[in-house]
């Protein structure tokens, strides 16, 4: 029953937050639809320059649903590249094989050189509209639960959190109520939002609803856990730190785009992120892989999850019991 009080008590208390409520209304709102307009900018076909003659070009080749070919007379200026006029420009050898050039990654440009001397298209493991919607408000989705847990350094900074302390209420209670709200908060104005986007442009989020409620809980109930265990380790400025470390994490983990080069000594150290470990799973179920089949990715993001939130209440424990709280 004391968790429930302090529920209903809490939940009163951020409804005076009117900043925090309009990032969960207005502005993840506004990172799903950049997601949708990336994703349908993705189906889009690349252009690229084939300088001289097509007439060495199969007909699969010319008429192909990924890149749309322009024959120019000569090679366009390098600035053609920069400004994304076209994503790459093909010349033909001597001895009738075509070159690329292009500013893309190597790997990319051998596939373009590859299709256009074979005529065979490399699978790609594309993102889905749902996968970047995920991938791009999970940096928000950390910073939001911070924002949402104010209430924590709140109440120690006016020394509330003691006298809370003195009801017959556990740390351990308090910092379980305090993440149930966030939970909800997160999570709710978020899922909606998701079915609006799904609704409105009938978009194919590559997961059924159902499929997206779980994904997008698992993210929720982390951002969570992290929240609570940066309130509980860093008295001041926990939204700066946090910030901080969801920006730089998110990025490598490729949350906005895959963040490797083949490397096997940087994608060993990228796999220790836990956003990475979420970003394969996302996009492997949504590429028609079963989310039992990535058991494993569940269970390192548990063990973050849990993790967190039971460092979080020793740190808390721990200060309660020295008297700095």
């Amino acid at each position: 029953m004391n968790c429930i009080n302090l529920i209903k008590n809490n939940f009163k208390r951020i409804l005076t937050h009117k900043e925090i409520l309009a990032v969960a209304i207005i502005i993840v709102p506004v990172f799903i639809g950049i997601a949708v307009i990336f994703s349908e900018r993705a189906e889009m076909k690349l252009s690229v320059a084939l300088v001289g003659d097509i007439s060495g070009i199969s007909r699969e080749i010319s008429e192909n649903n990924k890149y749309k070919i322009d024959v120019v007379k000569e090679r366009p200026p390098e600035s053609a590249l920069l400004m994304g006029t076209y994503a790459a420009v093909i010349e033909q050898n001597k001895d009738g094989t075509y070159r690329v050039v292009t500013i893309k990654s190597k790997k990319e440009q051998s596939a373009m050189e590859n299709y256009f001397n074979t005529g065979k298209m490399e699978i790609e493991n594309k993102r889905g509209a749902g996968t970047n919607i995920l991938g791009y408000i999970f940096m928000i989705m950390i910073m939001q639960a911070v924002a949402l847990t104010i209430l924590y350094p709140e109440d120690r900074i006016k020394k509330t959190f003691r006298r809370i302390m003195t009801a017959p209420v556990s740390e351990k209670q308090y910092l379980f109520s305090q993440g149930i709200l966030t939970v909800l908060f997160l999570f709710i104005p978020t899922y909606v939002a998701i079915v609006i986007a799904n609704a409105g442009f009938g978009i194919n989020l590559g997961y059924s609803l159902g499929m997206m409620a779980l994904l997008l809980g698992i993210l929720t109930v982390f951002s969570t856990s992290f929240a609570l265990f940066i309130s509980s380790l860093i008295e001041r400025n926990t939204s700066l730190a946090a910030s901080g470390i969801a920006v730089i994490t998110c990025i490598l983990a490729g949350c906005f785009i895959s963040f490797s080069d083949n490397n096997t000594l940087l994608d060993n150290v990228l796999n220790l992120i836990p956003q990475k470990a979420y970003m394969n799973m996302i996009q492997g179920i949504a590429g028609g892989g079963k989310f039992f089949n990535y058991m494993d990715q569940v269970i390192y993001l548990m063990i973050w999850i849990v993790g967190l939130w039971v460092i979080g209440g020793v740190i808390t424990s721990h200060k309660v019991k020295k008297g700095i709280y």
